[in-house]
């Protein structure tokens, strides 16, 4: 090991050798309108009541939306949800819903008919960790749609940066 070396230069390959799943948050504006981005950082955090965490970027104006209280669904996405990782990769595409298949039966958030799975969740707390916050969600619905479906995931070459 070279100690001499600066610590992002030293763990920065480690941390991005996290394997982590890609997921689309999603909600509903009070006017209707519909918002979302792409996250890798989560991870479920307890059985009871099931739920999960997330890791959003402080910048992030989605975050204005997952206030304590709020409503919010997670979309698993698989390797073949191309489209959907492509329509999310660029945060302020303002058409990213545009031409993607929605179930219309879910009040938490869009959900992709064509994911592997959703949960609907509702914001229990946030928690400031750094540049990021971690929203703490409870997992008050969900459905897995398409089992044969293999989850995305992501690695990253420097744990600094997306």
């Amino acid at each position: 090991m070279n100690s001499a070396a600066p610590l992002k230069e030293r763990v920065g390959p480690a941390i991005g050798r996290l394997a982590s799943g890609v997921y689309i948050i999603t909600v509903h504006g009070e006017d209707g309108s519909k918002d979302g981005m792409m996250a890798t950082w989560i991870t479920q955090a307890g059985f009871e009541p099931p739920s999960l965490v997330v890791s959003v970027n402080r910048k992030r104006d989605i975050l204005q939306a997952l206030a304590v209280g709020s409503k919010f669904s997670v979309n698993v996405l698989s390797k073949r949800n191309v489209d959907i990782f492509k329509a999310f990769a660029k945060p302020h595409n303002a058409e990213k819903f545009d031409g993607l298949t929605l179930k219309d039966d879910v009040s938490s958030g869009p959900v992709f008919a064509d994911a592997v799975s959703y949960m609907s969740l509702v914001v229990k707390s946030q928690t400031e960790a750094g540049d990021h916050i971690v929203v703490v969600g409870e997992i008050t619905d969900g459905e897995l749609l398409n089992a044969a479906d293999e989850p995305m995931t992501h690695l990253r070459k420097d744990g600094f940066q997306y």
